[in-house]
């Protein structure tokens, strides 16, 4: 797996059994993917018991975004083109000024393809700098005019 791949599951502490999961996933979509993969994301929520729970894998390219649906449990996987695919996007923030991300900062991005596929992607504390990288470099110029 990438270097920068490592260092944000890292920055997010992905407990290492959940690595496992992730390589598997990673090795299957560079298999599929005509592209390059160039960005990865989990998804993931706080508890009200404080636990931090971490749901879908996302791998991205430049034409293609993958999902691994609960990664953590199952093997279920998806690819689909974005490149100006992409209809509509709707985020919602809270304590986020999307600059810096706090421990209080949540984030979700929601976005529909041409398709009307739609999507959902969500982040706590300091993972909610990285969902807004992915909205800047994947989701945002992929909006179809």
């Amino acid at each position: 797996m990438k270097e920068d791949f490592i260092r944000y599951l890292n920055s997010i502490d992905i407990p290492v059994p959940l690595r496992e999961n992730i390589q598997k996933a990673y090795e299957f979509y560079q298999g599929i993917c005509p592209d390059e993969i160039t960005g990865i994301f989990v998804t993931d929520y706080v508890k009200k018991d404080g636990i931090r729970e971490y749901e879908n894998l996302w791998f991205f390219s430049e034409k293609y975004c993958m999902e691994a649906k609960q990664f953590v449990i199952k093997d279920d996987f998806d690819i689909v083109s974005i490149q100006k695919h992409v209809y509509r996007w709707r985020i919602e923030k809270r304590d986020y000024d999307f600059k810096e991300a706090t421990d209080m900062s949540r984030l979700t991005l929601y976005f529909v393809l041409e398709s009307q596929i739609t999507a959902g992607l969500k982040a706590s504390k300091g993972n909610c700098d990285y969902l807004r990288d992915i909205f800047i470099k994947y989701i945002k110029p992929n909006l179809k005019a």
